[in-house]
């Protein structure tokens, strides 16, 4: 097996969590030989905090789907021979890390995904994965950066009478902010948002009661539903068929969708990651 690649820019041990998707691309079926349930197990196994999409999630991911990294198999080609590797990628679709290729021989389909999975899984075990809190570090670090521009400079009395005497108010000329200054929590300025979910694309376009939801890439999209604005801030109603519920913005983009699930019932957490 060729050696394992990661990027210096991120690290996996940022991230709280993992998200394995119900089906993988190259499959036709939901955990399909029992490979997102292996694939789970695995990172489990390694100390990561691994769920399927549609399982319970932990409070703090549902309002935060950027704490967990996306985790994918990468099928290779080869006559006769089974091929995967494990690639993680970040709430924006960034590679953080990929592994080498696995493989087997195994002439069943089965044996040979397991086998070629469990040595992929090799590299993600050499990274010693240990979550260092780098998601609410940066976040905390961004409070308190907030917190230092909003503070007002402690003055002496005498300095604040003198100042008092002295200033002149000056008219601040007006000045139209940019697009890039808008927070990623109200992306209602854009009229068209472009969302990832479970590997399909989503499209949420602007509308005077909130948005239209459809499905496909661009000009194939198709209407499934509508997503209506509530009266309560950053709260949203979901009529889209198996996607009905409510939902909100997090703070990157992403909507949260609480819905429940048709086939057990269970309330569950869908994160249309922005793309």
């Amino acid at each position: 097996m060729s050696s394992f690649n990661s990027f210096s820019q991120k690290n996996v041990n940022d991230y709280k969590y993992v998200l394995i998707p119900q089906k993988f691309d190259f499959l036709k079926e939901n955990d399909a030989y029992q490979l997102n349930s292996l694939t789970k197990f695995l990172f489990n196994k390694h100390g990561y905090k691994a769920f399927i999409q549609g399982e319970n999630i932990p409070e703090d991911l549902a309002k935060d789907g950027c704490k967990a990294l996306k985790a994918n198999l990468v099928k290779g080609s080869g006559l006769f021979i089974t091929k995967v590797a494990i690639r993680l990628t970040d709430c924006g679709n960034n590679i953080v890390f990929t592994s080498s290729e696995g493989a087997s021989r195994e002439k069943e389909f089965k044996k040979g995904y397991h086998e070629a999975i469990r040595k992929a899984f090799k590299d993600v075990q050499a990274l010693n994965y240990v979550y260092n809190g780098g998601r609410e570090q940066q976040l905390e670090s961004n409070n308190i950066a907030s917190k230092d521009i909003g503070a007002k400079p402690k003055v002496s009395k005498v300095e604040e009478k003198n100042t008092i005497s002295t200033t002149v108010a000056v008219e601040q000329p007006k000045t139209e902010i940019s697009s890039k200054e808008i927070p990623a929590d109200k992306p209602q300025s854009v009229k068209t948002l472009r969302y990832l979910l479970n590997e399909d694309a989503f499209e949420f376009k602007k509308e005077e009661y909130g948005y239209e939801l459809l499905k496909g890439d661009k000009d194939k999209a198709a209407l499934v539903g509508k997503i209506y604005v509530l009266k309560r801030s950053n709260t949203y109603l979901v009529k889209a068929g198996d996607l009905s519920g409510a939902g909100h913005f997090d703070s990157y983009g992403n909507f949260i969708l609480e819905r429940v699930n048709p086939i057990t019932n269970k309330l569950i957490s869908d994160i249309f990651a922005r793309q």
